[in-house]
């Protein structure tokens, strides 16, 4: 079995990685951690190339500092199958759906809201269009389910 796992660092990622791992550590199954960082040239901004060079590596440190933290805390939860994945693309969801095509993922583990509470209402958020497109199951994580996930 293969779990993806989409984080991006808000309260929901630990709420998602206590879940998987409640999920994934009866079947001894394999968790993808993944976060994907916005690929520069498609945000309008007005920054010398020196300047986008700074914020593209800052953006990758986050990533990478981000799975790093998220595949300890999968660790303390018991499980160790774990591959971390830095992406980075105009659109999370289509990098989500894609690499769980490409992988042959059988379930996304996901939060149900991102960083940005406030826009929960918005259209665009990446949540639905995974649900919408995955060629898997996708497991929608809100707070009230976490308390029965006991690692």
């Amino acid at each position: 079995m293969k779990v993806l796992v989409p984080i991006d660092g808000s309260k929901y990622t630990e709420m998602c990685l206590k879940v998987a791992s409640f999920i994934c550590k009866p079947y001894d199954a394999e968790i993808y951690v993944m976060t994907v960082i916005p690929h520069l040239s498609d945000i309008d901004l007005e920054l010398s190339p020196s300047d986008r060079e700074v914020v593209r590596e800052s953006f990758a440190g986050r990533g990478e500092k981000l799975l790093e933290k998220s595949k300890r805390e999968l660790e303390s939860y018991g499980t160790h199958k774990i591959t971390t994945v830095l992406l980075k693309g105009t659109s999370p969801a289509r990098e989500i759906v894609d690499f769980a095509e490409k992988e042959k993922m059988n379930l996304i583990v996901m939060g149900a809201r991102g960083l940005n509470e406030e826009a929960r209402f918005l259209l665009g958020a990446e949540t639905p269009k995974v649900v919408k497109y995955s060629p898997c199951c996708v497991f929608v994580v809100k707070e009230s389910c976490v308390e029965y996930c006991t690692p």
